[in-house]
């Protein structure tokens, strides 16, 4: 029976139920969700002691089968509990859940460790599942070092103590702030008051320090006075909030001063009595110790005209506690009006003042709103101007003394068109302390280049400086009067004028080029007044040329040759500047090549049997090639010729290419004999006579000209 009993034991141990896994188990903490497998460890990490945390426990039925939980319990540390959870029995369907709650409130920052245990029933299997608890939790703790000290522990309300300070030196503590708990913790923020405290490394707020690590930093110390000083350190953790005072001690000399028996002040001005030029004043200066340690004296000047030092003691002096010196500034002006020093005592600085009394002219110029001061012998510089146009500026007399003065004279060493002086008040003129003349200067070149003058005030003499740039570019040039196609030997007047008025007067030179058309230069083309060119003027602020004999035109000779008549124009200043544009202007007047023109007919000679013609005309072309002369006979008689033509163009070449035509261009004088034949009605009567009249015309390749008749009768 024994055996058989064992057999059926090993058997049952050999061969039991099993399942895969009685439960899924999923962990929410705060708003993290953690799946822990069956014996697995939920962690609660507390950010302080007694700081509350919980987790809900969801169990699943993972069996596949109906399950039953029989008992719930918890085991270990009192930290842990359970707060809520389902009555048991409770049988739970497969794959149902089911939720608990357990809190960790940690008494310790030790770690801690607990277990729940849920005993299942599976159909005929009975089954426990563990789940481990474990507890951590933050803990802070303060220590500080000293420069120059040990280590000290802290708790809230505990001084961090700095050795004694030199007044502007720096001595410093070291904090440390450790977590010797077993969960991280938080340093939420860290403050420092107290004027003469402050934190170096301080760490970002909300710096999370992990268990059993720690967190440092630097508190300095620089007193700037004497004695005991305080402050407050603040630290704010996860797991408290503590505050610890900062005490320190300023030792050092502190000098301290007075101007005669007034205190003064670093920064402050002191002032010593006004004198008379050449005269003395003066003021007693004491230093002082009031510190709690010697003190050194190094530095001791004073910078400023006028200023010195007397009594002042052999450096670098040693000044005991509550030790002293007396010295004296004093003041010897050379020049009227307000002075002022500097003192220096090691590195404290004092503003002096004081004034010479009487009488100080000082100068000054103004260009729009900039101001200029100017000594007596300087230079007083205008903005550059064009030629021609101005610039102005305003001088300032001033007295900045103390006591009223006279001023006799003011003008120019010298005449001048360039500079000149406006607004001058009466003189002489009494300024009392404080008060001022202006009068204008302006400045306006003639000429490019620098120009300079004297100006005296009394005695005082300044340069008179400017500069003229080029004068502002010419007006556009207009053409007046004729322009264009022009008949010959003709007198057209032109005249000439600018756009607009010039500041400047000029003169100019009006020129006369002839291009002929038919190679041939016609020398009676010239201005009216003789020559091909002419002198004109506009003065200034005028628009208008004015050539000779005071006349606003002047007229050109046409001439009796085809060509183009080009008239242009030069412009300068009176001052010789040239203002000619790039293309200098100009306007063409044209004489056209044409048919001859005749100006007279007349009877140079007459015989019974033969008649002389003189026939005087022009031809712009230079070119004739023919003569046609038409008879009238007297009543009574017949002519039996009553039209002849003559070819004259080898005559007129020869004419217009020899030397004899060059000075009257194309005009010309035609002498034409006619030897007369035949018979006549009235024995008595010349043959000449019976011609009543002759009519003539001249041709060429362009046309035929006009007629002109001569009467014989």
């Amino acid at each position: 029976m024994r055996l058989g009993h064992l057999l059926l034991l090993t058997a049952a141990l050999c061969a039991p139920q099993t399942f895969a896994q009685t439960f899924g188990i999923v962990v929410q903490q705060q708003s993290s969700t953690t799946e822990v497998p069956e014996g697995g460890t939920v962690t609660f990490s507390a950010s302080a002691i007694n700081a509350a945390g919980q987790a809900t426990v969801t169990l699943t039925n993972r069996t596949g089968q109906q399950l039953t939980i029989n008992t719930i319990s918890l085991t270990g540390s009192s930290d842990f509990s359970i707060i809520s959870a389902p009555e048991v029995p409770f049988t739970m369907n497969a794959g149902a859940s089911i939720s608990l709650a357990v809190r960790h409130v940690p008494v310790t920052s030790n770690r801690t460790t607990g277990q729940l245990s849920f005993n299942t029933t599976v159909g005929t299997t009975n089954r426990t599942v563990l789940l481990n608890l474990a507890g951590t939790a933050a803990e802070f703790v303060y220590s500080y070092t000293p420069q120059g000290g040990n280590a000290s522990n802290l708790v809230t309300g505990d001084s961090l103590f700095f050795p004694a300070t030199t007044i502007d030196a720096t001595s410093t503590a070291a904090v440390v702030i450790t977590n010797r708990g077993t969960a991280p913790g938080t340093v939420q923020s860290i403050t420092i008051n107290g004027a003469n405290y402050a934190g170096v490394g301080l760490p970002l707020p909300n710096t999370t320090v992990e268990a059993g690590r720690d967190l440092r930093f630097v508190v300095n110390f620089t007193p700037k006075a004497l004695g005991s000083s305080q402050g407050t350190l603040g630290i704010i953790t996860s797991d408290r909030q503590s505050t610890f005072r900062l005490e320190g001690q300023g030792t050092g000399a502190q000098l301290s001063y007075s101007a005669g028996t007034s205190p003064a002040t670093p920064g402050s001005t002191i002032t010593v009595p006004d004198i008379a030029v050449g005269d003395k004043s003066s003021q007693t200066f004491t230093v002082r110790n009031s510190g709690n340690a010697e003190a050194r004296i190094t530095t001791l000047t004073i910078s400023g005209t006028g200023f010195s030092l007397a009594d002042a003691p052999l450096l670098p002096l040693t000044l005991p506690i509550g030790g002293q010196f007396t010295f004296t500034i004093n003041f010897q002006p050379t020049t009227p009006g307000r002075a002022t020093a500097r003192l220096r005592v090691n590195t404290d600085d004092f503003d002096v003042v004081s004034n010479g009394q009487g009488a100080n002219l000082t100068y000054n110029y103004t260009v729009g709103s900039s101001n200029t001061a100017v000594p007596a012998g300087g230079t007083v510089n205008f903005a550059p101007a064009n030629v021609g146009a101005s610039n102005m500026l305003t001088f300032t007399v001033t007295n900045s003394g103390t006591s009223p003065t006279t001023v006799n004279a003011i003008g120019l060493t010298a005449a001048s068109s360039v500079f000149v002086l406006s607004g001058v008040p009466a003189l002489p003129r009494t300024l009392d302390a404080g008060a001022s003349i202006a009068f204008q200067v302006q400045f306006t070149p003639s000429a490019q280049g620098a120009s300079t003058a004297t100006l005296r005030v009394d005695n005082a003499s300044f340069t008179l400086n400017g500069f003229g740039n080029t004068p502002a570019p010419l007006p556009a040039v207009r053409y007046e009067g004729a322009t264009g196609a022009q008949d010959p030997l003709q007198q057209p007047a032109v005249g000439l004028s600018i756009a607009s008025a010039y500041a400047l007067p000029m003169s100019g030179v009006l020129t006369l080029a002839f291009n002929s058309d038919v190679f041939a230069n016609d020398p009676s083309v010239q201005f009216s007044t003789g020559g091909r060119t002419v002198n004109f003027t506009i003065p200034a602020g005028q628009t208008r040329a004015i050539f000779p004999n005071g006349a606003n035109t002047v007229r050109v000779q046409t001439g009796s040759v085809a060509g183009v008549i080009t008239l242009s124009s030069t412009f300068a200043t009176d001052g010789g500047i040239n203002l000619t544009p790039s293309v200098p202007p100009s306007v063409n007047l044209t004489v056209a090549s044409a048919s001859p023109r005749l100006l007279s007919v007349i009877l140079g000679a007459k015989t019974a049997n033969s008649i002389t013609l003189q026939i005087s005309g022009y031809s712009t072309a230079r070119s004739v090639t023919q003569l046609d002369l038409t008879f009238t006979a007297i009543s009574g008689e017949t002519l039996g010729t009553q039209r002849l033509t003559i070819p004259v163009e080898p005559a007129f070449l020869g004419y217009y290419q020899g030397t004899a035509s060059a000075q009257f261009g194309s005009l010309f004088t035609l002498t034409v004999p006619l030897s007369l034949a035949g018979d006549v009605n009235a024995t008595s009567t010349p043959l000449s006579d019976t011609i009543q009249s002759i009519a003539v015309t001249m041709a060429n390749r362009v046309g035929t000209s006009n007629s002109v008749s001569l009467a014989l009768r």
